[in-house]
């Protein structure tokens, strides 16, 4: 246990509470710029797996910790969380361990290429698979500042990554070394990406503006769920809507799930819906359950003025364990049955494909989070990125500032303007060059002309694959270099 008083180990958990509070839900983004090096010093001294781990663990436990506002749900949160915790730090446990994999022992500027290389895997990594999430990602600190993410548009949000570990790279070869020249690096390397802010954005001039009206409501979770409360909440939203309506919007914009009902099996509700679309002469889109063939979607649905059914989307990714249980039928198998449903007793199905609605991409909540839901959106033809969403679940906690601040990053990789409406959760307008128009947690009517795109950014054209492709070989073959290297050396 000596290990626990080395001063190492203490930099790696440093350096990750020093990440933690640059994310948006702290918000302290200058510290994104140096919050890396203390792990960079403590991966000199060894242990090199267990440093990047800790440093990972201590990321995590603060930066979700919003999950253990579950816990009036199901107490089976708590080891939950702590498991999540531990599953997420993995990438950064292999992170350190490649980092010092056969390094010579003065270790320098090879990592200011190595570490952004193995940084943009490890955070691409994390969004893969049945429990990929798209929080927590490093570049997510600057969404406040629009000017240092314009790189979005044509490498992804991952350069951004590229760039924050880079300048954390610099800063710590300056310091071993005790050269000022690393630090005009940093320097630099932050003038660079702010440069990207001043290339040329081919935007569609002929495409045309919507007035855009968000209902953002504030309903506890718990009284959303209850179907007993169907009639208060329908008139509480139908309120809502008269208001909206009177701004003169072409589009009402309503939350995910807003109803505890099946909207579109509902002929009550839907036809005051539609009646409220005719009045307003506005188009409505809103999310609601679908139950079609015996499997429940989550859907969102948009009605036209004259109170049709122009289109609906299923949602392709849902929420794992808040929506699925991944492995149910293992679970079964193994007699685990009885404690996945006392979780989720029934699975929501998934969407077939990422199709836009008239026009308008709609990924939903969680989906909103991962750069490949919105560019596959964009590349079939949205012009509008409108996001519907729930996230009363955790009220109250920094997820709802982080759950928006991936709509700055959806807006700049597609240049898309992107709308958000959230039930207790941040409601606002994005612009395609990523700046926040308004945003609010307030139940209240937002309302904003956003402009639509037909054009298609460099990053929607190709996507995250040339900076991964880049990035890993960048990474084995600095790695196969120090393993050349040590080869070569006399008695090797």
């Amino acid at each position: 246990m000596n290990w626990i008083r080395r001063r190492e180990t203490w930099l790696a958990i440093v350096g990750g509470v020093l990440a933690a509070l640059s994310m948006p839900g702290f918000g302290a983004a200058p510290l994104v710029f140096v919050a890396l090096v203390p792990l960079f010093l403590t991966l000199e001294k060894g242990r090199s797996f267990t440093h990047g781990y800790l440093f990972g663990v201590a990321f995590f436990a603060i930066d979700v910790r919003w999950v253990l506002t579950l816990i009036r749900f199901n107490p089976l949160v708590a080891p939950g969380y702590a498991l999540l915790v531990a599953y997420l730090a993995l990438p950064f446990g292999l992170l350190g361990w490649l980092m010092t994999w056969r390094a010579d022992k003065e270790r320098t500027a090879g990592w200011i290429l190595l570490a952004p290389a193995l940084f943009v895997l490890a955070e691409y990594v994390r969004t893969l698979g049945p429990l990929g999430t798209g929080f927590s990602m490093i570049h997510q600190a600057l969404y406040r500042i629009p000017w240092l993410i314009q790189s979005a548009a044509t490498f992804g949000s991952w350069s951004v990554t590229t760039f924050v570990v880079a300048i954390n790279a610099a800063l710590f070869v300056a310091w071993r070394k005790k050269q000022v020249r690393f630090v005009f690096l940093a320097v630099g390397l932050l003038a660079v990406q702010g440069a990207f802010r001043l290339l040329p954005v081919d935007l569609d001039q002929d495409a045309p503006s919507l007035a855009v009206a968000i209902v953002s409501s504030n309903i506890d979770q718990e009284v959303k769920l209850d179907a007993g409360n169907l009639d208060a909440l329908t008139d509480r939203f139908l309120n809502l809507g008269e208001r909206a309506i009177a701004t003169n919007p072409d589009l009402v914009v309503f939350p995910e799930s807003f109803l505890p009902a099946y909207i579109l099996d509902h002929a009550g509700v839907f036809s005051r819906l539609a009646d409220l679309t005719d009045r307003g002469n506005a188009s409505l889109l809103f999310g609601t359950g679908t139950y079609r063939n015996g499997e429940v979607f989550n859907s969102t649905v948009l009605i036209d003025s004259d109170g049709e059914i122009r289109g609906t989307y299923d949602m392709v990714r849902p929420v794992p364990f808040g929506e699925y249980i991944p492995g149910r039928a293992i679970l079964e198998a193994i007699g685990l049955g009885p404690w996945a449903r006392s979780l989720l007793p029934l699975d929501l199905s998934r969407g077939s494909s990422y199709d836009p609605i008239d026009g308008i991409g709609t990924p939903i909540c969680f989906e909103s989070t991962f750069p490949t839901a919105s560019r596959r959106l964009a590349s079939a033809g949205a012009m509008l990125f409108v996001t519907v969403t729930n996230d009363a679940w955790f009220a109250g906690s920094s997820e709802l500032r982080a759950h928006f601040s991936t709509a700055v990053f959806r807006a700049v990789e597609n240049r898309r303007s992107v709308v958000q409406a959230a039930n207790g959760g941040v409601s606002g307008f994005v612009d395609l060059h990523g700046r926040i128009l308004s945003e609010t947690s307030a139940e209240t009517i937002s309302t904003e002309t956003v402009r639509l795109s037909t054009s298609r950014s460099i990053y929607t054209q190709w996507g995250d694959g040339p900076l991964v492709v880049l990035s890993a070989c960048v990474a084995f073959g600095l790695l196969g270099l120090r393993l050349v290297r040590r080869n070569r050396r006399p008695g090797a």
